[in-house]
């Protein structure tokens, strides 16, 4: 700006200079062009005398210095004599060529040039002096010096106004320049040089630095490098990443130069094989090498390197101490951007913990961690092998040993002294069959151990012989006084065999009847042997599908309630009693004989239960008042938690009458946990049930406990009833009468047939209450309303 504003200046001064020479020139020709018709005329008219006066007059003028007339060879013609005299004449003469003063003599032409050396300006004016004979000018010349001197500055002649609007003009302009030079190129460029600083110090930039609001190149520069830091940022997050991935990874993880010398090891392959870094960088990785992994092995490791392909295999490595250990490993040829390969990684999981958990998994799913028996998987496995070996006319053998009486141990003296037992009783079944010729000893799970023998060219009578034999050495075995934790004890067992093929053909059956053929005998009372025979699956054949179909049942249709009068011994109705009866669609009427027992076995006879129970409390809505109507109640469904709230929400839902219930127990009810029967008896009494005790006198009684339950009848058993003629059976009928009769208690008597029994009992005690075939057998109860109530 400032080099502009000079320029500027200089060029108003030179432009000023050139019109004040202009000005000159133009005044100077004025000048000369009026002496010059001046000096024509007097020429003319031949008045040479005034010429002097005319030459005088010209220096009048300030700037005209010299004035003079001069031939065409600068001779002197007229003059201004002080000049003359003092010599600034002749000085001026000299000053002057010849060429001015001949081009105007011969041109006729006025002639001015600016001699800036010495400052003045010099006018030649031709002049006509006279005319030749052929009419031709005779010129002088005029010679004027006009000074003229430069002046580099004129203040009067400064245009101010427009100067100072040109100044002020030029003042904002360099202003406004410098303010947007400023503003998007010098601030924006500090910006961008601190961003680029920070970004290659630290890799990250603060977008207050940046100048992103800019637009120009310098904004579109600053919306780049916030996306390269931000890339930046990004590359470096994924790295910090990958890098914490690969230094906390449980693997080890190792990088190779194509020649195999380690370059990189993360912390898990120091960990893994006692090595440091520093120890194996730039050496081979065969330094890990057992000697144990195939050559094969790493043969097929470089054949695929060499394809540029991954590779993955196993390992047999050794640590730093020698400790062998084995590893999964992954190597993969690591590329640059070109897809040259330029390294090598290894990713290698330690297994060796893993080999030996599924060593012992595969352990534990052939033999049982506790005896270190084969198991059942094993014991079925090993059967069907010998199943599919087996000749015709071979015949082999299988024993299952149950012990007796092990749970009740184990809830005396708790599980480990039971684990002690089976540890034991496996090592006396090992050691009986010791010299059994290829005798297989197994334990199918908890307290149930198996011996199988191998099939030989025997008949199968002979085959059960010899099994019979080893049958009972062991379980003499078995029954010696065994000594645990400092205590002495002896434990039975109950055996069941199995002849196979002939028995079964599959091992699964084999195993499956020889369990029913070990239950057989536990049923008998324990430490016996039981044979298989096909009438024991028949039977849980038909108990099976009778659990089935009972089950169908009451979610469906079928049961029905029968009800029994119970009359006074003058024949007064008094009450019912609910037997129920299962009408099957295909095979009819089933005896309660038949299905009682399979339910009582499950908990079906507590959904039995409930199912009478609601069923039962209908009828007893539609009963007149004061008839009473008993259920019998199974000591299972008893004994559930939730038994008192069962009935109570029945009741509520019914809408019966509670003090014309009566729910018959029996006296096992009373073996376990009386305490707790009691309260349930005394929880529904509040609500006006009464209590029964059925078939008393066949199970456990006791004087004691009558006195201690909340009891309002007895019930004298239709055994007892039905041998009244017998003398011994008259005294035990008339000991429960006396006993009921003593506790206050009301006598019901079942299975009267005969009006003798009724007599009899009736003599005993007016108030008894008889039932039986005698009144009326168990009818539907809509028969039963259609004889009674119609």
């Amino acid at each position: 700006m400032l080099a502009i504003l000079l320029g500027l200046t200089y060029f108003m001064i030179a432009a000023q200079q050139q019109a004040a020479l202009n000005s000159a020139q133009l005044e100077l020709r004025s000048s000369v062009a009026v002496a010059q018709g001046s000096f024509n005329r007097m020429y003319t008219a031949d008045s040479t005398e005034t010429i002097p006066e005319l030459i005088s007059e010209m220096h009048v003028h300030p700037r005209i210095r010299n004035a003079v007339i001069v031939s065409v060879r600068k001779d002197l013609v007229a003059a201004y004599e002080p000049h003359l005299i003092k010599g600034d004449l002749q000085r001026f003469l000299d000053t002057v060529g010849t060429d001015p003063v001949q081009q105007a003599s011969n041109t006729g032409k006025t002639f001015i040039e600016y001699h800036p050396e010495h400052s003045h300006l010099v006018a030649a004016v031709p002049i006509i002096e006279s005319l030749s004979v052929n009419r031709q000018s005779q010129r002088n010349v005029l010679l004027v010096e006009y000074l003229h001197a430069p002046h580099w500055y004129q203040l009067a002649s400064v245009p101010w106004l427009p100067l100072g609007l040109l100044l002020l003009l030029f003042f904002l302009i360099g202003f406004g320049l410098w303010f947007s030079l400023q503003r998007f190129i010098a601030r924006p460029a500090n910006k961008l040089v601190a961003a680029v600083t920070q970004f290659g110090r630290h890799g990250f930039v603060n977008d207050s630095r940046l100048p992103l609001r800019l637009p120009n190149e310098f904004g579109i520069l600053a919306h780049n490098v916030r996306l390269a830091a931000k890339e930046r940022r990004h590359r470096e997050a994924k790295l910090r990443q990958l890098s914490a991935a690969v230094e906390q990874a449980n693997e080890s993880i190792m990088i190779t130069d194509l020649a195999g010398n380690i370059e990189y090891v993360n912390p898990a392959f120091c960990a893994t094989t006692g090595y440091s870094s520093e120890e194996v960088i730039g050496k081979n990785p065969r330094l890990l090498a057992s000697g144990r992994t195939p050559a094969s092995e790493y043969q097929a490791l470089w054949q695929c390197l060499s394809e540029g392909k991954t590779w993955q295999g196993e390992f047999y490595n050794k640590t730093k101490s020698g400790q062998e250990f084995r590893e999964w490993a992954t190597i993969s040829p690591l590329r640059d951007e070109h897809g040259n390969v330029t390294h090598y990684l290894a990713s290698k999981l330690n297994i060796t913990q893993r080999v030996e958990a599924e060593a012992k998994l595969e352990y534990l799913a052939y033999f049982d961690a506790l005896t270190e028996l084969p198991n059942r998987t094993s014991c079925i496995q090993h059967i069907a092998s010998l199943v599919t070996a087996a000749h015709k006319g071979e015949h082999g053998a299988v024993i299952l040993f149950d012990l007796d009486g092990l749970q009740r141990i184990n809830d005396v003296r708790g599980f480990e002294f039971g684990d002690a037992i089976l540890k034991a009783t496996a090592r006396r079944l090992r050691a009986v069959v010791a010299n059994e010729q290829n005798a297989f000893v197994a334990n199918l799970g908890g307290d149930l151990f198996a011996v199988v023998l191998t099939p030989r060219k025997l008949e199968q009578k002979d085959v059960l012989a010899d099994a019979q034999i080893l049958v009972k050495l062991i379980l003499a075995e078995l029954s010696q006084p065994l000594r645990v934790q400092d205590e002495q004890i002896s434990v039975t067992a109950s055996a069941g065999i199995v002849i196979y093929p002939q028995d079964a053909e599959s091992a699964d059956a084999i195993i499956r009847h020889a369990e029913t053929a070990v239950h057989t005998a536990k049923d008998a009372g324990g430490n016996q042997t039981a044979v298989y025979d096909v009438s024991y699956s028949d039977v849980l054949e038909k108990r099976y599908e009778i659990e089935r179909e009972l089950r169908e049942a009451i979610n469906g249709e079928g049961l029905q309630l029968h009800l029994q009068p119970q009359v006074g011994a003058d024949k007064t109705l008094l009450g019912v009693e609910v037997l129920l009866r299962w009408q099957h669609p295909e095979k009819g009427m089933i005896s309660p004989a038949e299905f009682i027992p399979v339910a009582e076995q499950t908990d079906l006879i507590v959904d039995l239960g409930k199912w009478i129970v609601r069923h039962a409390l209908l009828e007893l809505k539609r009963l007149p008042a004061p008839l009473t109507l008993a259920i019998n109640i199974s000591p299972r469904q008893f004994r559930k938690y939730d038994f008192v709230y069962c009935i109570e929400r029945a009741l509520e839902e019914s809408g019966a009458d509670p003090s014309r219930l009566v729910l018959e127990v029996t006296e096992n009810l009373f073996v376990d946990d009386t305490e707790d029967i009691v309260l349930k008896m005394k929880a529904l009494q509040q609500s006006g049930v009464q209590f029964s005790i059925d078939d008393f006198g066949t199970g456990y009684s006791s004087l004691s406990y009558l006195r201690k339950l909340p009891l309002q009848e007895l019930k004298i058993d239709k055994s007892f009833v039905q041998a009244i003629d017998d003398a011994e059976q008259r005294t035990i009928v008339d000991s429960v009468i006396a006993i009921a009769k003593t506790l206050g208690l009301r006598i019901v008597a079942e299975g009267v047939e005969t009006q003798a029994q009724a007599d009899y009992l009736a003599s005993r005690d007016d108030k008894v209450v008889l039932q039986g075939y005698l009144f009326d057998k168990p009818l539907p109860t809509a028969e039963f309303h259609r004889r009674y109530f119609s």
